[in-house]
């Protein structure tokens, strides 16, 4: 698996914390300075049809590496057929990973703004739990039956997250709750997910209306 996460503001630091904990071993890490456009287009590039794992800011239609510079962009889609992405990142489920369903990729973004994860140590394990879940679970899921399953148990730990955040709140008060709550939120229901052959994402029946449209 590629893991792709810069860190170079309050929102990518929290991102990296959280991906330091989730890789294993056999994890192609592009991290902080290294997550950028020529590193992941190198690897990307090689034979292995991997995986890509991301945690960074985003645009329509693409991704944003080290100092927001582009990374990934629709041009380059090409280098996805027949990978499976996923990509915590503000509005990539909009060009972007439409036009990698378009060639064969499997893209699982988001529709809209989404919250960061807080770099804080009373929250982090809880973030680390969900992506982890996230990390095993995105590229197996090769039917619509099994993305839906793994989008039900995502929204069901998000919500138990939700009464973890309020057990820890109870006794330490947490800086910036509602970014977390929100966020906790955001993980599941702004999640859509491209595929092949589909003219609309897939997403959990529960999802809200993006306020963006599809275009």
């Amino acid at each position: 698996m590629i893991v792709f996460v810069p860190a170079y503001d309050a929102s990518t630091q929290a991102n990296i914390a959280i991906a330091k904990l989730i890789i294993t071993e056999d994890c192609v890490t592009l991290f902080e300075k290294k997550a950028t456009r020529k590193e992941l287009i190198a690897v990307l590039s090689k034979a292995d049809v991997l995986p890509v794992f991301a945690m960074c800011h985003g645009v329509r239609n693409a991704l944003k590496g080290h100092n927001g510079d582009v990374a990934l962009s629709c041009g380059d889609v090409q280098l996805l057929s027949q990978r499976t992405v996923y990509a915590f990142a503000c509005h990539t489920a909009n060009e972007l990973g439409r036009s990698g369903a378009d060639i064969g990729a499997i893209w699982w973004g988001y529709s809209d703004t989404i919250s960061c994860a807080i770099d804080s140590s009373s929250v982090i394990p809880i973030f680390t739990e969900i992506f982890i879940f996230i990390r095993d679970n995105f590229q197996g899921a090769r039917s619509s039956q099994d993305r839906q399953r793994v989008i039900e148990q995502l929204k069901q730990m998000c919500e138990q997250a939700e009464a973890q955040v309020d057990q820890i709140d109870a006794q330490t008060e947490i800086t910036d709750i509602t970014e977390v709550y929100m966020t906790l939120r955001h993980i599941w229901d702004r999640l859509r997910i491209w595929v092949p052959g589909i003219q609309v994402p897939e997403q959990h029946p529960d999802a809200s209306s993006p306020s963006l449209p599809w275009g």
